[in-house]
């Protein structure tokens, strides 16, 4: 492990951690009818699923494997690279969008989507699922590349990702642990956070988009040439 590599997982692993989606869904969890067990199956769920990317790229690079080539680690930098202009233009158009002028007009209260109410009543497996699926994929999947390109045992390369996945679940594991500790208040505080999370969450998704972006291309260019 470089130390280059560290640091592009330690970046990765913070911008999945503020992902805005991922702490609006964890909270809508959290608020359910078995809140903390659900919050464990939910986190279960993203660590096996972000480990899972990961063997599926080192079994990729071990595939495309050639003793005399540098084609697998090229290839994977070509991947971040990619990925990180995916991120950018993801960026540039949601900045280009920019906010609509809403004027104020007094509507009846809406009813409570759908899929908010399955969250609500969901049980352990459907957390469970629900956390593989709430992934921010592009960072997953380069830290999956940044961990294959590792000349390291197999076994080595899945406790890296191991590492990266658990750390990448320090937001939503904060809110588990507020959770557990004081249950009592628990619903007055994650729709205090629910709200300042979604007040906030086009500025932090911007920002994690282009700053995860740029640092994927960097990486992906300076290892290209």
């Amino acid at each position: 492990m470089t130390g280059s590599s560290l640091a592009t997982l330690l970046v990765l692993a913070f911008t999945a951690a503020v992902s805005p989606f991922s702490l609006i869904v964890f909270s809508l969890v959290l608020a359910s009818d078995r809140g903390a067990r659900n919050g464990f199956a939910f986190i279960c769920g993203w660590i096996i699923t972000v480990v899972l990317i990961g063997v599926v790229m080192v079994a990729i690079g071990g595939a495309t494997d050639a003793p005399t080539s540098e084609t697998p680690r090229k290839w994977f930098l070509a991947l971040q690279l990619a990925l990180g202009t995916m991120l950018i233009i993801m960026f540039v158009r949601r900045r280009l969008r920019g906010q609509p002028i809403e004027e104020p007009v007094v509507e009846p209260a809406k009813p409570e989507p759908g899929w908010q109410r399955r969250i609500a009543t969901m049980r352990a497996p459907g957390a469970l699922i629900l956390g593989g699926a709430t992934q921010t994929w592009p960072v997953m999947i380069a830290a999956g590349a940044e961990v294959a390109r590792l000349d390291v045992p197999n076994a080595e390369a899945l406790m890296w990702m191991i590492l990266f996945a658990i750390a990448s679940t320090a937001g939503i594991v904060v809110l588990e642990i507020l959770a557990i500790r004081n249950p009592g208040t628990a619903a007055s505080r994650l729709d205090r956070i629910r709200s300042y999370v979604e007040n906030h969450r086009d500025s932090v998704i911007n920002w994690a988009y282009l700053f995860g972006g740029l640092f994927l291309v960097y990486r992906g260019l300076i290892g290209l040439f």
